[in-house]
């Protein structure tokens, strides 16, 4: 069985921080500018509702990303202190 590497745990987290700030970044950044999708300057009613359908897609998949982000987060956080408390601290 492979040593649990503490280094590993905080790269990881490192990587899913910065995954969450930038997923809170286009979802700040839509949210901001959600009128350039929802008043397309287009008075086809086909071109508009796909403009609000992208957004609508958009913003989803950027909360997604910072829930699972924050779900795996606390995976990492549960992990780290259920080691410290077993005992055994042999780490690479």
């Amino acid at each position: 069985m492979k040593k649990f590497n503490i280094d590993q745990v905080e790269d990881t987290n490192i990587t899913l921080d910065t995954v969450k700030g930038l997923a809170q970044t286009i979802n700040d950044l839509l949210e901001d500018n959600v009128s350039l999708f929802t008043e397309y300057p287009s008075t086809h009613k086909g071109v508009k509702w796909q403009a609000d359908r992208l957004v609508t897609k958009l913003l989803a998949l950027a909360k997604a990303t910072i829930t699972a982000t924050t779900n795996a987060q606390n995976q990492i956080e549960t992990v780290a202190e259920d080691f410290y408390k077993g005992g055994d601290h042999s780490c690479n």
